[in-house]
């Protein structure tokens, strides 16, 4: 009797046994077309404003997390008019297919601002937009060019899109 007591009081202090745990999910194939379509940018460049040879920035571009994201570190030592600068970014950019397959870039800089973009690829380009204030618009473009430079371009609109700005336009060259 009293072995049947202490095992009943074992048996309430006992948990019951969890269910069995969801298997994990597969992992992701990230060199496939949609998580690779940003590639052409991977490499270590040297900066140069387009249409000119003066290089004004170093940037590495790198496959990281399992060739799942991209990763670059832009630093900019020539500023407008041939002025010394010291200025360094640095964004992370992926494939987000549970937000709808949307490509998503975090730039951090300097100078303290952080840039959340969002796009995907547009007729051979990768084009990202951040909006800001009510109205306001970044837009970047990146394409890879015929000799295998790849040009970024920086627009922005205060009207929602209808304009755009041209900002800065670069051209990276391999180094």
């Amino acid at each position: 009797m009293i072995h049947a007591i202490l095992f009943a009081a074992l048996l309430q202090t006992v948990p019951p046994a969890a269910p069995p745990a969801a298997p994990p999910p597969p992992p992701v194939d990230c060199a496939d077309a949609d998580h690779s379509a940003f590639n052409f940018w991977v490499g270590d460049w040297d900066v140069s404003a387009t249409g000119t040879a003066a290089v004004v920035a170093r940037s590495t571009i790198s496959s990281t997390a399992g060739g799942c994201a991209i990763e670059e570190d832009y630093r900019q030592t020539v500023g407008p008019g041939g002025a010394p600068a010291t200025y360094h970014g640095v964004s992370f950019s992926a494939y987000d297919a549970r937000r709808g397959g949307v490509w998503r870039q975090f730039y951090m800089d300097s100078g303290g601002a952080v840039t959340v973009f969002e796009g995907g690829p547009r007729d051979g380009a990768m084009v990202l937009e951040a909006p800001g204030r009510p109205g306001t618009i970044q837009r970047m473009t990146v394409s890879p060019e015929p000799d295998g430079s790849v040009r970024q371009r920086g627009e922005s609109s205060t009207d929602d899109g209808v304009t755009w700005t041209p900002g800065y336009d670069f051209t990276y060259r391999r180094r």
